[in-house]
């Protein structure tokens, strides 16, 4: 059956891709739940910590680790409010943008090494496939739901 083939093909796929994305990360010490709260503090540099705590469905504690463990690993850092001497915000470090910046070029090599020696015509038609068995794949949830 080539729909199961293809199940299969997906499943290594994606968990090849995970597995280069696991290596970078343990290259820095982190995990994709913390680089994930670093893109969230970069690109939210007014939210506090309770506020990036609900983002990500963390407890206040479970954040407070996480924001912790960044801290010693030089990621980000916790500066005074000039407003309210009695609050932080939390900003990333030079060597947390650095971090940042690294894993990106290195997600961009991948997802050009991954698809060397397609046409962009193949690339855009692999692409409406792929578009339309997430289409199938929500039909499946919604009626999982109901």
């Amino acid at each position: 059956m080539i729909e199961k083939n293809l199940a299969i093909e997906f499943k290594v796929t994606a968990q090849k891709i995970s597995s280069l994305m696991q290596m970078k990360f343990d290259e820095y010490g982190l995990t994709f739940g913390l680089l994930y709260l670093m893109k969230l503090i970069e690109n939210n540099p007014h939210a506090n910590q309770k506020e990036l705590a609900s983002k990500m469905r963390f407890t206040e504690g479970a954040m407070s680790l996480s924001v912790k463990r960044l801290m010693n690993l030089g990621m980000i850092e916790k500066v005074q409010l000039e407003s309210d001497m009695r609050n932080h915000k939390i900003v990333i470090t030079d060597k947390g943008r650095e971090v940042l910046c690294d894993y990106q070029k290195y997600l961009d090599t991948i997802m050009k090494d991954m698809f060397e020696g397609f046409s962009e015509d193949e690339l855009k038609e692999l692409n409406d496939f792929i578009s339309r068995i997430n289409k199938n794949l929500d039909k499946v949830i919604i009626k999982g739901i109901i």
